[in-house]
């Protein structure tokens, strides 16, 4: 049943639709040869344990790109990788924040990983799932190369629908000065958990939906989207994205905190906002639009009124959701914006069972187990 909001139109979350998995799984990266020493049915082995970062089997899960002798992460990316052995650790190029689990157990974090970093070590023979993310914005990993047990091996990941969430420093997992500002801290990273999909972050602290708005980055998420990397102080010539080099199947947005609700720059935001939608659909041709009101009840109206216009003409997959009421900003907050933990947890199991109660379960779907 599709509702109604306030008799304004817009569709609120209320179809069903089907999620397909990822139809680009590399992420940007350009792969070269692997250098295997074993192929059986989708598993290659490595004599030495060394997987480079070609391996076939790696999921790249958003933003990564290709470097002499190293792959590079922006915003918030990962990787998913299954393989066997009883260990493993990825090699760094660089020292930056890294956030990792293997085989679905507790988040771990680093925030000044460098060099070799034992992930795990200790294991039962296998096989193995490893969940590796940048941690935070600005963090920019580059890897080398992962590690695992001599003649062990890497297998296939399990497709999964892939959620990509596009937002601000609450999406980012910032929670206040001193606390634990972490992507793992973040709904962003628990709803599409919890739903048992793949996902991916795009989001930076400050940013706004409309250009001349937020700080430090006032370029606005309505023209930075197109940009490889987030922001970073000082930069020139920022290399373009290709959005057809990873295509997730459902987008959230959460954008609108950074805008002015008052003032002469507020009028900025509705078309702002609709270019986006209108870009992404673009962009994306095939996936679900999730707009979420900001949980501040900022710009409500006009996110409404934007999905109005999409669905008005023609877009019935770009979907409403109405935030109001989820958490109290007075009394879930650090500051009056940024939510605590437990309150990221509770937008988290309020956005997973929104959009869960609106996709069809399919016959074998991660979504079936959960």
């Amino acid at each position: 049943m599709v509702e109604r909001d306030g008799g304004r139109g817009a569709r609120i979350v209320g179809r069903r639709t089907v999620l397909k998995a990822g139809s680009v799984v590399a992420g940007g990266v350009v792969l070269g040869a692997s250098p295997l020493t074993k192929a059986v049915a989708g598993c290659v082995s490595y004599a030495d344990g060394v997987v480079p970062v070609s391996d076939p089997n790696i999921r790249y899960l958003g933003r990564w790109q290709q470097a002499a002798g190293y792959v590079e992460g922006y915003y918030q990316s990962g990787l998913e990788l299954r393989f066997t052995g009883t260990s493993t650790a990825v090699v760094l190029e660089n020292s930056c924040r890294i956030l990792y689990r293997v085989d679905g157990g507790a988040v771990q974090r680093n925030i000044t990983a460098s060099g070799t970093v034992v992930i795990a070590a200790g294991l039962g023979a296998g096989p193995h799932s490893l969940q590796f993310y940048s941690e935070y914005q600005q963090s920019f990993p580059k890897l080398k190369y992962l590690q695992i047990d001599p003649g062990a091996r890497t297998q296939p990941v399990a497709r999964r629908p892939v959620m990509e969430v596009i937002g601000d420093s609450i999406s980012v997992g910032y929670i206040g000065p001193g606390l634990v500002n972490s992507l793992g801290s973040s709904f962003s990273y628990k709803a599409p958990e919890l739903l048992g999909f793949a996902h991916n972050t795009v989001a930076f602290g400050g940013i706004a939906t409309a250009a001349g708005s937020g700080a430090p980055d006032a370029s606005g998420m309505v023209s930075r989207y197109t940009k490889l990397s987030e922001y970073v102080p000082g930069e020139v010539n920022v290399p373009g994205w290709d959005t057809a080099q990873y295509v997730p199947d459902c987008i959230v947005i959460n954008l609108g905190t950074n805008d002015p609700s008052t003032g002469p720059k507020a009028i900025n935001f509705q078309p702002a906002y609709l270019t986006f939608l209108e870009n992404l659909r673009a962009y994306y041709p095939e996936a679900t639009i999730f707009a979420m009101s900001p949980l501040n009840t900022a710009h409500r109206t006009e996110i409404a009124d934007c999905v109005t216009t999409r669905n008005t003409t023609g877009d019935a997959n770009v979907l409403f959701i109405d935030t109001t009421g989820w958490i109290n900003p007075t009394t879930e907050t650090t500051d009056g914006t940024h939510p605590t933990i437990p309150a990221h947890d509770k937008v988290a199991q309020n956005l997973a069972t929104t959009i869960r109660g609106h996709l069809p379960l399919r016959p074998g779907s991660q979504l079936n187990n959960r």
